[in-house]
């Protein structure tokens, strides 16, 4: 059919794929064998976000897009379950469900793409601000401009075109991990019509453009904002990231580290105020490495505090024996990021993280206390961690 616009939308997402692969191999992400591979992981995962996103996603009949262990991206927080929904702006909608084992959840409000440079937060609400009744069930309401008449409740600005859910485990506790789900107020049990081929050859268009976004702007950002401002193996100051428009009481702490064979990153960090602390791992793609099957992240409360009252986190490939181990899954070169959730008042700059590249076999003799971990505890933390996220992610 000549009037027919689905072939033409299906080439430009072809060739978006195909420029978006060229952009991977261009980049200097691209290196070693497992920099390649991850390259292409990350290829994959945009893929699926892009279509599920783009094609799939409704905002007037919304279900939440899950940003799992399969989809990552962004330096994803393993100790978190992201939920994406699309939504359109100045319309109500209805964020319900039951907290579980989480122990905080937030809501974020998006117009258009902050994290790309195109867009800005357009609201947000705190834990402290959603009702959570005995029995872990909450409610939070998303109200058109001018509307918002009481607790819970989220102003939607006009330009508003995403909701983003986080639910935060700091403790992988084997409990229920809880559920969240979002309604278009006055559109429910109402029919949802099939789409015309006008419509799903925009949303192709569309696809093709989140896919290609979504492949180049990661690596751009870790280039930028973590390899080309700091030397390897060192954390910036820690960022009271409210200063800079963010969330009261979130600070963060970033570097990029460049560990040989034979050496380790060695971490310290001291309990704060903050109601959640975790280190992680990611890739040069920005992608968290294993967490499921491996210890990329550690929150505050997975962590062994040492004699001095100081944490003291190894980052290297091989695995060292200690329990605040945060393994490299044999890369040499990546990020990592420190999260303060909740901090009340100021970090004290005593207290502020450092690191120091050291030799594997000095590391007994730099951390107080040092234990080797007996047989079978390693595998028994592996085997905690995966149950935890395959009950967190229904996999």
């Amino acid at each position: 059919m000549d009037d027919d616009p689905l072939p033409a939308a299906f080439e430009v997402f072809a060739r978006a794929l195909q420029r978006a692969e060229d952009t991977v191999r261009d980049s200097p992400a691209y290196g070693s064998d497992r920099e390649r591979a991850a390259g292409y992981l990350h290829i994959s995962r945009m893929l699926m976000k892009a279509v599920e996103q783009e094609m799939l996603q409704d905002p007037d009949y919304p279900f939440f897009r899950v940003m799992d262990l399969h989809i990552r991206e962004g330096g994803d927080n393993p100790d978190q379950r992201y939920l994406f929904a699309p939504v359109r702006g100045a319309k109500a909608y209805r964020i319900h469900g039951q907290l579980g084992s989480a122990d905080r959840l937030e809501v974020q409000l998006y117009a258009g793409e902050p994290w790309a440079g195109n867009g800005r937060s357009a609201g947000y609400l705190g834990f402290e601000q959603i009702e959570v009744d005995e029995a872990g069930r909450f409610a939070i309401d998303l109200r058109p401009p001018g509307a918002v008449d009481g607790p819970g409740q989220l102003e939607n600005p006009a330009d508003t075109t995403t909701v983003v859910v986080r639910q935060i485990y700091a403790d992988w506790s084997v409990s229920a991990p809880g559920h969240v789900h979002i309604d278009r107020l006055g559109l429910e049990g109402q029919l949802r019509l099939p789409e015309s081929s006008v419509e799903v050859a925009a949303r192709l268009h569309e696809a093709a453009r989140v896919l290609e976004q979504s492949v180049t702007v990661w690596p751009a950002f870790v280039e930028d904002r973590y390899r080309a401002v700091r030397p390897p193996n060192t954390l910036s100051d820690p960022l009271d990231t409210s200063r800079l428009g963010g969330v009261h009481g979130r600070w963060m702490a970033s570097g990029h580290f460049d560990v040989p064979p034979g050496k380790a990153l060695l971490v310290r960090s001291w309990p704060t105020s903050a109601h959640y602390q975790g280190l992680q791992l990611t890739d040069r793609w920005f992608a968290s490495l294993e967490y499921a099957n491996g210890t990329a992240s550690l929150s505050s409360r997975q962590s062994l505090l040492a004699p001095d009252g100081s944490y003291y986190h190894v980052i290297s490939a091989e695995d060292p024996g200690y329990a605040n181990w945060l393994g490299t899954g044999g890369l040499e070169k990546g990020t990592l990021l420190m999260r303060f959730d909740g901090v009340q008042g100021d970090l004290p700059q005593a207290h502020w993280p450092s690191a120091s590249l050291v030799a594997v076999d000095q590391l007994p003799e730099l951390i107080p206390g040092f234990e080797h971990l007996e047989a079978g505890q390693r595998e028994q933390q592996i085997r905690e961690r995966r149950a935890h996220v395959q009950r967190r992610f229904s996999r």
